[in-house]
């Protein structure tokens, strides 16, 4: 019975807007349902395609929420996009269009980078959710990407969800540059497998014996689909009841209201 398998699920990979707040506002009881599974043993990762904040500043945030996180236990596509240049990449000069979490998980990395005026001078342009993006930073990139440079993306998400309806993601950025450069990017963030992958190595447990809860079909739940992770769509976030119905392969396996019906064993499919 689809009850008794999540309830064997050894650990929980929860994707964070939508899903545990909107932008500020935590959503009703999530901190306690957290709280309960880390209470029955159960091994929990949080996990974001929002590049706007560092593990670090996503540690500070969730604490405000009552939820209790470690800088270990956190993945996001800014963190996946340092780890990737660091580790695959043997030179490298960045011009970044995104917020400080980005720049910050960068510099940790021990990555260059270099400004609007030496733009040009980059390797690659790594591009993430930039709510300051202007038309001066699309030329910068452009500039770079003329000359060669590659074009990185942290996640291709064309909105994110807020208390005030959905706004702008990642995605219209790099759309924006991908569209006047010509220049196709890679994906770093989901609906790569990359961040569930590395979720799974963290965890050090099977695709099967892990909860996958995300709020958007395309990004989170086909890649949890594909690996072969229990998944469950929230209504929370970007998805409503009045979202289109997902292909039969990537039908999440629970679909509810907010993250604490996971608590009540009421599946709707």
């Amino acid at each position: 019975m689809r009850e008794r398998r999540i309830e064997r699920a050894s650990g929980f990979i929860l994707d964070m807007d939508g899903v545990l707040y909107l932008e500020d506002s935590p959503i009703e009881g999530a901190s306690e349902t957290v709280r309960k599974w880390r209470e029955k043993g159960k091994k929990v990762i949080f996990l974001t395609n929002n590049s706007s904040l560092s593990r670090r500043m996503y540690v500070k945030k969730l604490s405000k929420m009552g939820i209790r996180a470690d800088e270990r236990e956190i993945i996001t596509s800014a963190y996946m996009t340092a780890l990737y240049l660091q580790r695959r990449c043997e030179e490298t000069l960045l011009y970044v269009v995104g917020e400080r979490g980005l720049r910050e998980e960068l510099k940790e990395a021990g990555l260059e980078m270099v400004g609007e005026e030496e733009a040009e001078t980059a390797t690659h342009v790594v591009v993430g959710i930039d709510r300051s993006f202007s038309y001066d930073k699309i030329a910068a990139s452009l500039s770079a990407l003329s000359r060669g440079a590659k074009l990185i993306a942290t996640n291709p998400d064309p909105t994110y969800p807020t208390g005030r309806g959905l706004l702008p993601g990642a995605g219209a950025m790099v759309a924006a540059i991908s569209k006047c450069s010509g220049k196709r990017p890679l994906i770093v963030g989901k609906p790569s497998l990359r961040m569930y992958e590395f979720a799974l190595r963290i965890l050090g447990m099977k695709p099967g014996e892990v909860v996958a809860v995300g709020d958007r079909v395309d990004l989170d739940i086909k890649p949890a689909k594909k690996l072969g992770m229990i998944s469950v769509l929230v209504l929370s976030g970007v998805s409503g009841r009045d979202s289109p119905i997902p292909k039969e392969a990537y039908f999440p396996d629970y679909v509810v209201d907010r993250i604490s019906d996971l608590e009540v064993n009421r599946w709707k499919r």
